[in-house]
């Protein structure tokens, strides 16, 4: 990596933070949203992750691209976030989603998709997404990488902090997993 570019980072170059903001956010929000993460819980992660980063920016040697090393932040934060959600429990009220749902007389007070073009339209969809939320969250977030961000091994490796022979288990183990659930699924049909 360039010195400059490191010189640049570590003394907070507004104009160089704007172009790296800039490039390297909308890949950081794939990864978010790949990783299921929406909304408010997205941004905050997206802005631990940068402030993580910049606390820690003396130990970043150029060794990997910035937005590799940012993204290993955002994976760690959205691990992070998981674990405190578990540690919450929170109660639904079945009658509260029931009269959000109908009227006092029983009718939807908001007319319901057609279930057989929604069917049409996001069967497979919902197939897939319900297969990847089967996967280890290492294996989810190695087969996103490589398959809907293609990234190449050597980043999603630093990335995830595994080698490449991790790396070629945990993507044979994920795509093996994902045909055989979703050949359960389709059969289903």
């Amino acid at each position: 990596m360039n010195k400059d570019l490191l010189e640049g980072l570590k003394n907070r170059d507004a104009k160089l933070l704007e172009v790296i903001f800039a490039d390297v956010n909308p890949y950081l929000m794939k990864i978010i949203s790949a990783n299921r993460v929406f909304g408010e819980n997205a941004e905050e992660i997206l802005q631990d992750s940068w402030a993580t980063f910049f606390k820690n920016i003396d130990r970043f040697e150029g060794r990997s691209q910035i937005k590799v090393f940012v993204a290993g932040i955002v994976l760690n934060k959205i691990r992070e976030q998981r674990r405190q959600q578990k540690k919450l429990v929170v109660e639904e009220d079945p009658q509260k989603i029931f009269d959000a749902a109908f009227d006092s007389e029983g009718w939807w007070m908001h007319e319901p998709d057609d279930p057989q073009a929604l069917l049409e339209s996001k069967e497979f969809l919902s197939f897939l997404k319900d297969c990847l939320e089967d996967l280890s969250p290492t294996q989810r977030e190695a087969f996103v990488l490589r398959e809907v961000d293609s990234e190449k091994s050597e980043e999603i490796c630093n990335i995830l902090g595994i080698t490449v022979t991790h790396l070629g288990v945990l993507l044979f183990r994920a795509k093996d997993k994902l045909r055989k659930c979703l050949e359960g699924r389709m059969g289903t049909i």
